[in-house]
């Protein structure tokens, strides 16, 4: 009777074996859904670069033409992999007057899954200085009326940076 409950147990563990995913291809990113509280506790995270004064690649974005400090952090520092950010990444811009009072800011945060594929998963945002609304957010098509995407899609050629992104961590 035990022998034959071992013979039971041996067959059905190697069937489950051959049976489990051992596929080296990537699975599909989950979704990961950005909002305010996320981008809260910014100041805490790795800060990038600091620039200043009007920028070629910027253009107009990002009070790139006048007098505002352009302070670029990185959430859990974040790095790309073989040229691509992994989902949850949330890069935060975050725009100061010569007094250092913040006028603005900017996120883009790695939504993945299905979202905004022509965009490989990016998602924009843009809040008031005081991080308390949204003013808008979405994909390439949507946020800023597709400012945010048409400038940031610049990135990708000419080795002005990697995955939708100028700055790089």
């Amino acid at each position: 009777m035990i022998k034959n409950l071992l013979a039971v147990l041996f067959f059905g563990l190697l069937i489950m074996a051959c049976n489990s995913d051992n596929s080296t291809e990537p699975k599909k990113d989950t979704e990961f859904q950005a909002g305010l509280q996320d981008f809260k506790d910014y100041k805490s995270w790795k800060k990038v670069a600091t620039k200043f004064g009007p920028d070629p690649l910027l253009q107009s974005a990002h009070g790139a033409n006048d007098s505002l400090f352009r302070n670029i952090y990185f959430k859990d520092d974040a790095k790309a992999t073989n040229g691509e950010y992994e989902t949850g990444t949330i890069i935060l811009k975050e725009l100061t007057d010569e007094t250092g009072n913040v006028v603005g800011i900017t996120v883009m945060a790695k939504r993945g899954g299905d979202f905004n594929p022509s965009g490989n998963g990016w998602e924009w945002f843009m809040t008031d200085a005081q991080l308390s609304q949204i003013v808008t957010s979405g994909d390439n098509a949507q946020a800023a009326n597709g400012a945010c995407a048409g400038c940031h899609s610049q990135a990708n050629s000419n080795n002005n940076g990697v995955d939708w992104v100028f700055t790089r961590n």
